[in-house]
């Protein structure tokens, strides 16, 4: 008789081969990769989510309910009806896009105002923050005729949602629905009191929503003096062309003026504005308002403006890379470089400082909002510093980092609940991003919460902290211990992580046992059925025979195929075989006994997928009756993860806690870069003081004089720009909600930062460098209150010296004349004309300021500091020794020292010393036209010689020579200008007619 084995696999995810009594297990994928999902019906009700819902009607509600004041639903329908002037200006249009999964953009019209609103883009916001925010945006609007800054909550009439934002349009309706403040009804059933309807994304393409904000008026219109003409297609004539300049277009120059009020770099934002004006185009031209008379004037837009969220710092992406708050780098692992998200890290910036020390992937998405979004809310700020404070205790720090710790093990149970919604709960799935599973992630987060809610309450002091206490509430350990027992019980996470698919332990389900005991027994039975056949083959022929289970295909018995014919060795003819298919080495059969073994035992391993598929979907709902509060644990993990962050940071760098005041005051002692001190052995620490205007606040009874102003001078290299950008991050971090690097600090809330120190240049920008800088400050003049902190570095750099001063000196003059609305300023300048022709004249609220330094000219008692300002000036012109003592010190600089930084940096000596000539002689007021045109000493040498032979040419007398005269006036002539020639009376006549 012929010796048989068996073979198989001992999990129930590969086929089963037997033909005698020895046992082996076979691991060939090509059998094993069986996934079983659950039937359209099942997978139906595992994929749980609201049907799509069209744009909402509103029906006439109580006389004091906000809707009812709105049009019929005709009008709505159309946009607005303008049957009522008051109605018409009540109308607030906002549209909303989303790009990137978590890049938001926003536009809003206020018809009472006659203003276009784009938002600052932002990042890093998940879909319910998208929510929460779109219910209340706010913009801070300047009245200039009254001096006020007016904060209103801009509640919408009219949302215009981008396709592609239409993924959480369901969400919008479900939770504003529910918006008491919105709907001022108790009935969860009405509708809010806004028309909600998407758009395609057409309607928000960047390049027609530029042309559209071109055609406005109040563009078109503008203030400005001149035309700017550039080569483009063929216009009509109008009032403003002259009929010479036909074939040129003036669109670059209206964008350039468009550029001053919007930063065109918000790509979504600007789409945003694009759809709202479609929008109001169509209702102009609707049927309804076509008869109207005041059509025309529907929907006017008189001025532009840049906004951001309600108690959110407008901070704008020229701040972000100018500061160094967030800079992406290239990813140094080529294969993470690509357009995926993993195609970039975060390079040197204050947020790279941050980032690791946040655990868990919800608290790293926090962190990262708050540094978008830092707070304009004094107690929200507060609230964090007093968390800070605590945790930073040595007795606490322990308790910190075990907080840490466990915050490391936690997912983000918002993905979870999403993927238990869609039915995926293996670990290998495209959707899912956790390596063990969404059970095993599941069962860990149940685990380290308790963990974190125990260690919550060892932290001394915690419970004045109103995050410890809305978290410890949270916190349900019963529940969340009920919930990770009955995924401990139910789950077999090995087994689980092995098959990439929900295995279910044994004694939860009888039949389930009986099966898979079954399956695991079926050995002997193959292994006893595989004797069986093997006795009725002729014992000459004796195959290699083997009885395989394959799931889903039932039994099969198999034999090797010949390698030189191809053929089975054996195909059983005579014994009723039937092939069903072949690989190419083996070749698979069905006979009787196959086909009574597969009505007989059935398809085993798919009857344990169905069953455990069941099991796991009544585990799944089981665990989405606690949605809500894993949702609400694993958002109060990520804002502890956050803080912890930032209390991780505070140890690490020893910062300080700053004050918090009411006043618009900057006031730091010490203050110190937080980025530039870990590059250099030691950091030269500085003071500020600045006040920004009351702006009817009654904060402007000053106790002492300080300036609204800083106008800061200095040598190249000597702390300028870092001073700038350590005062604007330290008001930065402090409206994080952070310590700050300084000694101390006293601070109040500022609501804008805007910088002018960094000139992003690309190829897709066709503005040069300088065009650049002007719509940096034309946004920032634009936009700036009374409590905005604007850094200016070296204004009019890229222009002429006479343009740069003057711009520089009417920007100050600028501001100044803003009175009461007056922001804090800090301004750089190497123009020191500015003050050597008297251009400030009497300015009380700005105080010159200089970066002292040390000028040792090389001479026997000649050593000047910058208070010896005439002395130190005239030390620049001849090869003084410069020391940076990077000081903050009241008065002016007179001196850049450019050549001594040129000198020090490699530049050649001649070159030094032919610019130190030139700056000589600059400064004498010679005229510098006459010097560049004067010889060298050896230009002077040939041009006398040449004179010389000149002058013996014209003295000679040639008729007095005679014969001969043609060689003796070549060889004087060759003598005279120093030519040897070997052949002179072969060429003489030659050259002589030359």
């Amino acid at each position: 008789m012929q010796s048989s084995h068996i073979s198989r696999d001992s999990k129930p995810r590969g086929h089963i081969r037997a033909s005698g009594s020895r046992v082996s297990r076979d691991h060939s994928r090509g059998g094993s990769r069986i996934r079983r999902h659950p039937s359209p019906q099942l997978s139906a009700t595992l994929k749980s989510g609201q049907p799509r819902r069209t744009p909402l009607s509103r029906p006439p509600t109580s006389s004091n309910d906000r809707s009812s004041q709105r049009p019929s639903s005709r009008g709505v329908e159309a946009g607005f009806g303008l049957s009522s002037n008051d109605d018409v200006l009540d109308h607030v249009i906002v549209a909303i896009d989303v790009r990137d999964k978590d890049r938001v953009g926003c536009a809003c019209y206020v018809a009472s105002e006659e203003k276009l609103l784009c938002m600052e883009e932002i990042g890093g916001l998940g879909s319910n923050d998208i929510v929460e925010k779109c219910k209340h945006i706010w913009a801070k609007l300047r009245r200039d005729s009254h001096g006020l800054a007016v904060k209103f909550d801009l509640q919408p009439t009219y949302l215009l949602l981008s396709s592609r934002a239409d993924s959480i349009s369901n969400a919008t309706h479900a939770q504003l629905r529910q918006d008491d403040s919105l709907t001022h009804s108790d009935d969860l059933n009405q509708p809010p009191p806004y028309q909600v309807n998407v758009r395609p994304a057409s309607d928000f393409a960047i390049e027609s929503s530029v042309d559209k904000l071109l055609s406005l008026s109040c563009v078109v219109r503008g203030n400005h003096r001149s035309l700017f003409l550039a080569p483009g297609d063929a216009q009509t004539l109008d009032e403003n062309m002259h009929p010479l300049d036909l074939g040129m277009t003036t669109k670059k120059g209206i964008l350039l003026q468009l550029s001053s009020w919007l930063d065109l770099s918000n790509t979504i934002s600007v789409g945003c504005a694009g759809a709202v004006i479609s929008h109001l185009q169509r209702t102009r031209h609707s049927e309804l308002v076509s008869n109207d008379p005041n059509a025309p004037f529907f929907g006017r837009v008189s001025r532009l403006e840049m906004f951001s969220f309600k108690g959110t710092m407008m901070v704008n992406k020229d701040t972000l890379i100018s500061l160094q708050i967030m800079q992406p780098d290239t990813h140094p692992n080529t294969f993470n470089q690509g357009p995926g998200a993993s195609a970039a890290k975060e390079s040197l910036s204050l947020f790279g400082l941050f980032q690791p020390h946040a655990r868990c992937p919800q608290g790293k998405a926090e962190l990262r909002r708050i540094f978008l979004r830092p707070s304009l809310d004094s107690q929200e700020i507060i609230d964090r510093l007093d968390f800070i404070s605590v945790f930073m205790r040595p007795e606490n720090q322990a308790s910190c980092a075990a907080l840490s710790k466990s915050l490391s093990k936690v997912k983000n149970m918002r993905t979870v609940m999403a993927l238990l919604h869609k039915g995926v709960d293996g670990g290998k799935q495209s959707q899912n991003v956790f390596t063990g599973g969404v059970w095993a992630s599941l069962l860990a987060f149940t685990y380290h919460t308790i963990d974190i809610a125990d260690a919550l309450t060892d932290v001394l002091g915690s419970s004045q902290l109103p995050l410890v206490v809305q978290a410890l509430r949270v916190l349900d350990r019963a529940r969340l211990h009920g919930i990770g027992k009955k995924v401990h019980d139910v789950v077999d996470l090995e087994g689980s992580a092995d098959q990439h698919r929900t295995v279910v332990k044994h004694g939860v389900n009888l039949d389930l046992d009986e099966i898979k005991s079954f399956y695991d027994g079926m050995e002997d039975i193959l292994s006893i059925k595989a004797i069986e056949i093997a006795r009725a083959i002729p014992p000459k022929l004796n195959p290699p025979l083997n009885v395989v289970y394959f799931p889903h295909l039932g039994f099969h018995l198999t034999v090797p195929r010949d390698t030189a014919t191809g053929n089975p060795i054996y195909s059983g003819d005579e014994l009723g075989w039937k092939e069903m298919f072949t690989t190419p080495a083996q070749a698979y059969f069905k006979d009787h006994n196959m086909v009574e073994m597969d009505h007989d035992l059935g398809d085993l391993y798919a009857a344990i997928c169905d069953l455990e598929i069941e099991i796991s979907y009544n585990l799944a709902q089981t665990v989405l009756e606690h949605e809500m509060l894993l949702v609400a644990t694993s958002d109060i993990c990520g804002r502890l993860d956050c803080l912890l962050s930032l209390t991780h940071v505070a140890i690490q760098y020893k910062l300080t806690r700053p004050v918090l005041v009411d006043e618009n005051v900057v006031e730091i002692k010490g203050g110190r870069h937080l980025l530039y001190e870990m590059t250099v052995p030691s950091f030269v620490p500085n003071d500020t003081l600045l006040r920004g205007g009351s702006a009817h606040e009654g904060d402007d009874q000053r106790t002492e004089k300080s300036p609204n102003m800083i106008l800061l001078t200095g040598p190249n290299y000597s702390g300028k720009s870092v001073y700038q950008k350590q005062v604007a991050l330290t008001v930065y971090m402090a409206q994080v909600g952070h310590f700050v690097p300084a000694e101390a600090a006293t601070l109040g809330i500022t609501d804008k930062i805007f910088t002018r120190i960094t000139t992003r240049e690309s190829v897709s920008r066709t503005q040069s460098a300088f065009m650049i800088d002007m719509q940096q400050m034309a946004i920032a003049l634009n936009s700036c209150t009374h409590r905005t902190l604007v850094v200016i570095d070296e204004l009019g750099k890229g222009t002429d010296a006479c343009d740069g001063v003057g711009l520089t000196v009417g920007v100050l003059n600028h501001l100044q004349g803003l009175g009461s609305s007056m922001p804090k300023a800090i301004i750089a300048t190497h123009f020191h004309e500015i003050f050597d022709m008297d251009c400030l004249g009497a300015m009380e609220h700005l105080s010159p300021m200089q970066m002292e330094v040390k000028v040792r000219t090389g001479q026997p008692g000649h050593d000047f500091g910058t208070r010896d300002t005439v002395a130190a000036k005239n030390c620049d012109q001849h090869g003084s020794e410069v020391t940076y003592l990077y000081n903050l010190r009241p008065g002016r600089s007179v001196a850049s020292y450019g050549i001594q930084c040129a000198a020090t940096n490699g530049i050649s000596p001649e070159i030094v010393e032919r610019a130190c000539q030139l700056a000589r002689l600059a400064e004498g007021g010679e005229d510098l036209v006459l010097t560049c045109s004067a010889l060298s000493p050896s230009e002077e040498g040939e041009l006398e010689l040449a004179e010389d032979t000149a002058r013996q040419f014209l003295a000679w007398d040639l008729d007095a020579q005679g014969e001969g005269r043609h060689d003796q006036l070549v060889s004087i002539v060759e003598e005279s200008l120093g030519i040897v020639s070997e052949e002179a009376s072969d060429t003489n006549g030659t050259r002589l007619s030359a």
